[in-house]
């Protein structure tokens, strides 16, 4: 019932395990999708998951601009939701949706001419490159449906209904499962396409969620009425997604020029290395999973209880968030510990790839415990509307990695250098993370910066 989307009174507990649920759920959907492809992609061998692990790292570049609307969208929608300002919050989605659709349109074209140079200069070269090459442009030619998606999902999210995303994302998984053997391996009258089918697999199964999504949020079929939001153009509302987003997108795209950076330092070694740290990546993914889910669900609190006028609220709610996420991980990291080797084997049995990623994962399962501040203290900003303090402190952190870790690391241990300066970036940036959100300068009213006066009007009852 709409008076359910409001989670600012009552326990705090219940408000975050009524999001959180949902939105970890939802986040181990989008990971289920991703690794679908590296499974069976896996297949092939290491040159096709090598292959996949170069086009994804700018993938994750090209579509930053597409996440950071999402944050400004999340953002606005839950501190109007909170405020019960409900046709502001309507208008937010208008706003993102256009900005998202002339977005798509830049990193689509940009993608599919910039593709084989973009790869070539991460490495790839041969056969590698060559798979590359067509994955990335069949991929770019459908990044409009993450630009679209995000948006509808984020004010969904925003306003309180966690679980229509959740649904959706779930037909979209069992549909890639579906396609992804069809297509990669062929069966009866449908051809074997190898890497190519597993690029396409996902932007048909991707073409369907947007439907299905938009078709959910029609009026009378969503408590969010966005009715009349997309035939009027507010430049004020717009400029506040694009002041708020764009800080978030420069974060990541701040962390994705360190993977970048990274790939280089890693592709140095071989084909095994690469595919030894795509099969890491994609680990990491999933225990990341439940961080995001949760970090979302204290943005989303966090902004509504702020547009309550329940500051106090909002930072309680983030550090119980926290230690939520840490109960989880700790039989995460011991499993991780434990069974490195058995993990990288799941995806690849080449021997180079199981030594070098078993070490990798050992690694990474350490620095878990570190990326759970990150995520939901930067989450919890970011709901907030702060998205320049976690910018700067993310600039910071990746720089220290890729110019006082990585790179003396790696001349000096060579690849293992390289996996202990991961965990040592990860960890200054937790830290350094933490230690903002608990000075509470986000918690200062903010009304002026967020609400243009141009669409602000008074508290509204909730919609039916």
């Amino acid at each position: 019932m709409p008076h359910s989307r409001h989670l600012t009174e009552g326990s705090v507990i219940r408000a975050i395990s009524r999001l959180g649920v949902p939105l970890i759920a939802t986040s181990l959907l989008q990971s289920a999708f991703n690794l679908v492809d590296m499974f069976f992609v896996g297949r092939l061998g290491p040159a096709a998951l090598a292959a996949v692990t170069l086009s994804g790292i700018v993938i994750a570049l090209l579509i930053t601009a597409a996440i950071g609307i999402s944050i400004g969208t999340l953002a606005l929608v839950a501190r109007y939701w909170g405020a019960r300002r409900y046709r502001e919050a309507a208008l937010v989605v208008g706003q993102s949706f256009h900005l998202s659709l002339l977005l798509s349109l830049f990193f689509g074209v940009g993608g599919w001419f910039l593709a084989r140079p973009l790869l070539a200069f991460l490495g790839g070269e041969g056969e590698v490159l060559g798979l590359a090459v067509t994955y990335f442009r069949i991929i770019s030619a459908g990044a409009w449906t993450i630009f679209i998606f995000v948006t509808f999902s984020s004010a969904l999210k925003g306003s309180g209904d966690a679980w229509t995303p959740f649904k959706v994302m779930a037909l979209g998984v069992v549909l890639n499962c579906l396609l992804d053997p069809l297509l990669i391996f062929g069966a009866g009258p449908v051809p074997a396409l190898g890497v190519p089918g597993s690029a396409l697999a996902t932007i048909f199964s991707r073409l369907v969620t947007v439907a299905v999504i938009i078709y959910r949020t029609r009026p009378r079929r969503s408590h969010l009425d966005l009715a009349g939001a997309f035939g009027r153009i507010s430049l004020p509302l717009a400029g506040r997604i694009l002041r708020i987003g764009f800080f978030s997108s420069v974060e990541m795209l701040i962390r994705s020029v360190a993977m970048i950076a990274l790939l280089r330092f890693v592709s140095v070694y071989g084909t095994a290395a690469l595919a030894a740290y795509g099969i890491g990546t994609r680990v990491r993914a999933i225990v990341l999973m439940p961080g995001i889910g949760l970090g979302y669900s204290s943005g989303i609190l966090v902004g509504q209880n702020l547009g309550a006028g329940q500051p106090r609220r909002a930072h309680r709610t983030a550090w119980a968030t926290w230690g939520i996420y840490q109960a989880l991980l700790v039989p995460l990291v011991i499993f991780f510990l434990v069974f490195a080797r058995e993990t990288v084997g799941f995806f690849n049995r080449d021997p180079a790839v199981l030594r070098e990623g078993a070490v990798l994962i050992r690694y990474l399962a350490v620095s878990y415990f570190f990326l759970s501040l990150i995520l939901v203290f930067g989450k919890s900003l970011n709901g907030a509307g702060d998205t320049v303090g976690p910018m700067i402190i993310t600039g910071f952190s990746l720089v220290s990695l890729i110019v006082f870790l990585a790179w003396p690391g790696s001349a000096a241990f060579g690849l293992e250098g390289i996996w202990g300066a991961i965990l040592g970036a990860t960890a200054l940036n937790g830290i350094l993370m933490a230690w903002w959100f608990q000075r509470q300068r986000w918690s200062r009213p903010v009304a002026g910066r967020l609400y243009p006066e141009a669409v602000l009007s008074t508290p509204e009852e909730p919609p039916v």
